[in-house]
């Protein structure tokens, strides 16, 4: 990619555009299920990334490394947002659609990932970890945090629901 200099500049743009990003995707109505997705995907993955994936990848160039050990733009900002929007895409699919859909955003995942794996300091694998283990468990992960934020989205509506006929039975 061209040093250590030019990938920093590269992340910081992407902070950037992730920042720019952010409010456009969690404007979408509900907004609280967007939030839930997008911290419930940033929490799993200071988790995974601290303490399961620690031993197989690791980011030779990342913001902050004083402060974090993880690949924070990743694990914060970036991976969230592809959640989010993945959710916002297959709110209303079948199993079949959101098993397909995620994909669309895997298979670009790893392809980058893969890249800046050989060509840039970005990430190295270790310990013989591969394309194929990002690309399941990036699918995995997905349809995992896509399940959590159904099963939300369906106590938040039975609530309401049952909200509403307690107060209803009262009248």
């Amino acid at each position: 990619m061209g040093g250590k200099k030019n990938e920093i500049k590269f992340l910081y743009g992407l902070l950037i555009l992730s920042i720019g990003i952010l409010p456009v995707l969690m404007k979408r109505p509900p907004k609280k299920d967007w939030l839930f997705a997008y911290m419930y995907n940033a929490i799993t993955n200071i988790i995974l990334d601290k303490w399961v994936t620690a031993g197989f990848i690791s980011y030779p160039t990342r913001l902050l490394p004083k402060i974090f050990h993880i690949h924070i733009l990743y694990d914060v900002l970036l991976y969230p947002m592809f959640t989010v929007l993945y959710n916002q895409i297959t709110s209303k699919d079948k199993l079949i659609a959101i098993i397909y859909k995620v994909l669309y955003f895997s298979v670009p995942l790893t392809i980058f990932e893969s890249w800046a794996e050989r060509k840039t300091g970005l990430i190295k694998w270790s310990n013989g970890w591969r394309w194929y283990h990002t690309f399941l468990s990036v699918n995995f992960k997905s349809l995992v945090t896509r399940a959590v934020v159904s099963l939300f989205r369906k106590l938040k509506t039975e609530g309401r629901s049952g909200i509403r006929n307690t107060f209803q039975s009262h009248l």
